[in-house]
């Protein structure tokens, strides 16, 4: 009598998404991260195509480094940090922005503001508003002063970069609400 062998082989699985588990807390954080994406890659269209020939007092918007401030406000430190990282770097290659310094600057300044909002003030729109505004202004002071060491700009443009930062924040906080829904959708977020 011939003893039958004990060992049966898996089933073999077919397609790359069969393999992959996630927990229903991952695919909503996984959602959350996709939708700021696909905001920011609007956002960048919004601009390119529409915003950047329109322009008040020779200022035109800045909209993807002011969301993605509004956006690492609204996130812990550890996520917005990392996020505002990824996002400049995607911002540089979208041939959008102006050099491999904003990947500093917009990564330094977002880490900065974060910080700050989550040791000195409370949660709230006016605490975001304030964070917003401030990380925007002096990335776009930034922006001048190497505009300048690079010869690409005049110190009589001063004003219009100053207009550029107050436009694109009230276009970033107008989002506000949006980038606050979006966030509460994988949880972990403070409330207001």
């Amino acid at each position: 009598m011939a003893k039958r062998s004990e060992f049966k082989p898996d089933k073999p699985r077919s397609g790359l998404l069969s393999k992959l588990y996630l927990t229903r807390l991952q695919r909503r954080a996984l959602l959350k991260w996709v939708l700021y994406a696909l905001i920011l890659v609007g956002l960048s269209v919004l601009q390119d195509v529409v915003l950047c020939r329109v322009r008040i007092f020779g200022a035109t918007t800045d909209l993807i480094p002011a969301a993605i401030f509004c956006i690492c406000v609204l996130e812990q430190m550890h996520r917005g940090s990392l996020f505002s990282l990824v996002a400049s770097i995607v911002y540089l290659f979208s041939k959008s922005s102006l050099g491999p310094y904003i990947i500093v600057f917009i990564t330094v300044l977002a880490v900065l503001v974060t910080f700050f909002r989550q040791s000195y003030l409370q949660a709230g729109f006016s605490a975001t508003a304030l964070c917003v505004v401030a990380a925007t202004v002096l990335y776009e002071l930034a922006l001048f002063c190497m505009g300048l060491f690079l010869g690409l700009t005049t110190f009589a443009r001063i004003g219009a970069f100053f207009l550029t930062a107050v436009l694109s924040a009230a276009a970033a906080l107008a989002l506000y609400p949006v980038f606050l829904a979006i966030g509460r959708i994988g949880g972990q977020q403070w409330k207001e």
